[in-house]
């Protein structure tokens, strides 16, 4: 039980990667809270993992107002926050960069970067309460890589290490480690392999595509006291993708 007695927060994300990591911190001991504002759980007020029903907040994590009424119901409900996962990511929209749109832009940094540093920001009070806590933000190998055709969505995720450095530095006298994780090749839900998973699966080697949770048990690992002197780290979560020089060849 990693997780024994702690609080998690799944901030932006009840399906895929943000449901298999709660789902995970849940069979390891800690209660959690989920926020999206997926459709399909507007109405919703809990959500069921396994055996267990958790809070569910539908709100968007892009929007200041939302996410402080979010933080604010949450402080009259829990006594502290130790786990926050910025799990919040829209997937690319491919567009050229000469073709790039002032909307694809916002949409792009708001919900791949924005939303970390609001969920951050305001749910920070409550884990102050806590006796140490762990913050992990979700990136991606096109943050540091990039990729073609996909320039905002690079440039959000890309944003991502950079603020979880601060955020480390700066929370460290709160005792929150603040860590991130850069993803490739996920596919969070099981769906037969497209031309686009094999491309990638050729470059990758592992093999094959990554699941939701090989995910959430990076994430579990850094939530967790095992990464105690973890802090200001990103962990590469791709199969070995970016292990390769493509352009480089054997003989």
């Amino acid at each position: 039980m990693l997780l024994k007695n702690k609080i998690a927060v799944i901030a932006g994300d009840a399906y895929g990667v943000g449901h298999a990591a709660a789902a995970l911190f849940a069979r390891e001991g800690a209660s959690v809270v989920c926020i999206d504002d997926n459709a399909g759980f507007e109405n919703a007020k809990t959500l069921r993992l396994g055996e267990r029903e958790v809070p569910y907040f539908h709100a968007d994590v892009t929007d200041s107002n939302q996410v402080q009424a979010v933080a604010s119901a949450c402080e009259k409900m829990l006594a502290r926050v130790d786990i926050l996962f910025n799990i919040a990511g829209r997937g690319a929209i491919r567009q050229a960069f000469e073709a790039t749109t002032e909307e694809t832009w916002a949409t792009m940094i708001g919900r791949n970067l924005t939303g970390g540093f609001l969920c951050g920001k305001y749910f920070l009070p409550l884990m102050k309460n806590a006796e140490s806590g762990s913050i992990i933000n979700h990136g991606s190998i096109d943050g540091f890589l990039g990729n073609p055709s996909i320039a905002a969505y690079s440039a959000a995720k890309g944003g991502v290490m950079p603020l979880s450095h601060v955020m480390a530095h700066d929370l460290s006298k709160y005792r929150i480690r603040v860590n991130s994780i850069s993803t490739g090749g996920i596919r969070p839900t099981p769906a037969p392999g497209s031309v686009r998973d094999e491309a990638r699966i050729a470059v990758t080697p592992s093999q094959r595509m990554g699941t939701a949770e090989d995910v959430a048990k990076v994430a579990l690992f850094l939530a967790s006291d095992l990464a105690s002197y973890v802090n200001g780290a990103n962990i590469v979560c791709d199969g070995g993708r970016t292990t390769i020089t493509h352009g480089c060849y054997d003989d």
